[in-house]
């Protein structure tokens, strides 16, 4: 009985030994994975996106509208009020004119045909040469000039006279060249044995200027109305120094080259003058 209950002592004891022995070790582990914590976890890699340009959104293009007929005559119709500026007002551009008809209606606005010097058979005398624009204001010359004597003599106010008389020796006519700008000619009756002066409406001592004379005069004094229309004269008639006279598809052009001017007289053919002075 003695063995058995030692042998069931040493039992006992080995048992519990073992038991101190386990829990030992399990507070061995608890305290070491209270102190260390459980290891961290790895971190998981970050994938890298590429950065690329974003892609441009089309827009659809547009719908085409449809135009009607009324929205065309609206369009066509609508005026525009621009400022009048300097700019926007064309340059003036020179015309010939014709002044005003033998009916006393403006022609203003009636410009001659274009021609050219190259395109005329005959051409213009030299001593025209100093006209501007002779050929597009003229036409083609019909014939070769002449320079026969020519009278002149200006009436009414001065420096810029409106009115004359000229005298063409080629044709012993009188051509009265009136303020409106209208021409008549007539045949000269005078003759060196007639007096110079045929009348003298203003009871004066005769003399010129006032009075025109010799075939002015008998003209001044015979044509009714006249001596009203013309007035009378500042300068004595006289003869031109230099007298160039040619017809061309318009008319005729004088010449009178005086000192150191030269007068240019256009008689046109459909009974209007005008004339410019140079110097």
């Amino acid at each position: 009985m003695c063995a058995q209950h030692d042998t069931g002592t040493r039992n006992r004891t080995f048992d519990w030994s073992r038991m101190v022995r386990l829990v030992s070790l399990c507070l061995v582990l608890l305290m070491g994975t209270a102190c260390w914590g459980t290891p961290a976890a790895e971190p998981e890699p970050t994938a890298t996106v590429a950065q690329t340009a974003p892609t441009p959104t089309l827009l659809p293009p547009p719908t085409p509208t449809a135009v009607t007929a009324s929205v065309l005559t609206r369009a066509m119709t609508t005026s525009v009020s621009l400022p009048i500026t300097a700019e926007l007002v064309p340059a003036a551009v020179p015309t010939n004119t014709l002044g005003v008809t033998a009916a006393g209606q403006s022609t203003s606005n009636i410009a001659l045909p274009t021609v050219t010097g190259a395109e005329c058979s005959l051409e213009a005398d030299l001593d025209l040469a100093g006209y501007e624009d002779l050929p597009q204001r003229m036409g083609c010359p019909l014939e070769p000039a002449n320079f026969d004597p020519v009278g002149i003599n200006e009436f009414g106010p001065g420096p810029q006279f409106d009115r004359f008389m000229l005298w063409f020796g080629s044709e012993l006519k009188i051509y009265v060249l009136l303020p409106d700008k209208r021409w008549t000619v007539y045949d000269d009756m005078w003759s060196e044995d007639q007096p110079l002066f045929t009348c003298n409406p203003l009871d004066i001592t005769p003399a010129s200027p006032p009075l025109p004379r010799r075939g002015f005069n008998k003209i001044w004094c015979t044509v009714d109305g006249l001596q009203e229309i013309m007035g009378t004269v500042i300068i004595e008639e006289r003869l031109c120094q230099h007298a160039v006279v040619q017809r061309f598809e318009q008319g005729r052009l004088l010449a009178c080259y005086e000192d150191a001017t030269i007068r240019y007289i256009r008689l046109l053919d459909d009974g209007t003058w005008d004339t410019e002075l140079t110097r």
